[in-house]
């Protein structure tokens, strides 16, 4: 007999109380809080032990400190460790709001730097045989992956998408994206006919459903979908949804799009964010000149 998995352990009442605001005012997703469920838990027992603090308010910028070494030490990724701050610093920051401490302690506190990677990106060739019709035996999952990479929406959004979202005749996408935000993407003629095929008499309700219960894809369905097809190409530079994304913002800047133009259409708070993919750029064309200036490998 199978067990059910035991629940997350409680957390103290001003942590459970910031998790519901997340929730309800936020609209964080189930995802997203129990991974701010699981940061906090690890800097409050951290907090317990090694520090002797069980108190909120009892926290300083040196206990945060603290944290931030000790998770170097047991050897986490500089990525989590950050993630964690954050949490940490979230967290400070609706009690400082709410008026329940003076200061947040962990606002001047720094991560450690991240080496930024460079993105995966398919060629715009290789694009164009992931997304070859005769690959797709169902119009399902060739609207899927038609709408990841022509909208460069993330997985979560395409999760989200209700019928009602798509304009065919404004030719526009209604997406959600993180932290609740609304904005307005143009739909391509190419993922619009996709799509209305793909619908067909239906005209409200989830846009992806699964076909034995009717009720909406979640992301692990879509991205189960997603990773098979793109794991079909030979020589693939990725095999996750959040590839055709990155495929999307490359191509279009490689094309001459404006990159504040890129930052809206991905849904960006920050210009910073979307910089990323003109190294992509930058990157592809020292490849592409390797490859094709007769003396470019010369000494």
């Amino acid at each position: 007999m199978s067990r059910k998995p035991s629940a997350p352990p409680p957390l103290p009442p001003d942590a459970e109380e910031f998790l519901v605001y997340l929730r309800d005012e936020r609209r964080s997703s189930e995802h997203t809080l129990r991974a701010y469920r699981k940061d906090l838990s690890l800097f409050l027992d951290f907090l317990k032990e090694y520090r002797g603090k069980t108190a909120l308010l009892e926290v300083d910028r040196s206990d945060v400190r603290a944290f931030v070494a000790t998770q170097s030490r047991f050897g986490y990724s500089q990525r989590t460790i950050r993630r964690r701050l954050s949490s940490a610093k979230s967290l400070f920051k609706f009690l400082c709001r709410e008026d329940r401490i003076a200061r947040n302690p962990a606002r001047m506190v720094k991560g450690p730097k991240l080496s930024r990677r460079l993105p995966e990106v398919f060629t715009q060739t290789q694009m164009a045989e992931i997304l070859a019709e005769e690959r797709f035996p169902l119009l399902r999952d060739r609207a899927i992956v038609e709408l990841l990479y022509d909208e460069g929406l993330r997985i979560s959004e395409l999760a989200g998408l209700n019928i009602s979202d798509i304009g065919f005749e404004k030719g526009e996408l209604k997406v959600l994206g993180k932290g609740n935000k609304e904005r307005i993407v143009p739909l391509s003629s190419q993922a619009a006919q996709v799509a209305k095929s793909y619908i067909g008499a239906r005209s409200a309700g989830p846009l992806f459903i699964k076909e034995k219960t009717g009720k909406r894809m979640g992301v692990r369905d879509l991205r189960r979908i997603v990773n098979y097809y793109l794991s079909q190409l030979p020589s693939a530079p990725a095999v996750k949804p959040h590839a055709l994304r990155h495929s999307f913002a490359t191509h279009l800047l490689e094309r001459g799009a404006d990159l504040r133009a890129v930052q809206e259409l991905l849904g960006h708070a920050s210009l910073s964010t979307t910089q990323i993919y003109t190294h992509v750029g930058v990157k592809r064309l020292k490849e592409i000149y390797k490859k094709a200036h007769p003396r470019a490998e010369e000494e």
